[in-house]
């Protein structure tokens, strides 16, 4: 998978919480079957589904986040949950979007993007940090 649209770079992503680092990976495996799909020119009920896929997971794995995130004495766990909220009702709108057009912008990918090097890197690390404080 040479060409995939993301790469998971362990040292700039990971949030030393195995079990959300599995879900991030899963997220961006994903994101990375609707890229090549897309780009494959698949037809538009094959990527439904993959949207589809997509959000249901999203929605999961906030949720788990959250429920962990909340076991931790993290002082940004509400701005982060409105932060979650922001996304999901974004990918939410792309996929209706989609759903209306028939085709996968590259803004689209570019949100997509953006909110797991962003959300990430910038957001999701900070209660990782917490976390390890916590265990040591």
């Amino acid at each position: 998978m040479a060409d995939s649209f993301f790469k998971w770079d362990q040292e700039r992503l990971t949030t030393h919480v195995e079990a959300m680092d599995n879900e991030h990976k899963k997220l961006i495996d994903i994101m990375n079957r609707l890229f090549e799909r897309n780009e494959a020119k698949a037809g538009k009920a094959e990527l439904q589904a993959i949207v589809r896929e997509l959000a249901s997971w999203t929605v999961t794995h906030f949720d788990h986040e959250e429920k962990f995130f909340d076991t931790l004495p993290y002082s940004q766990a509400a701005v982060h949950k409105k932060i979650h909220a922001d996304l999901i009702t974004r990918l939410k709108g792309h996929a209706a979007e989609f759903d209306k057009t028939g085709v996968l912008t590259p803004a689209f990918f570019q949100f997509l993007k953006t909110w797991l090097t962003a959300h990430i890197m910038g957001i999701d690390t900070k209660y990782g940090v917490i976390a390890a404080q916590k265990s040591a």
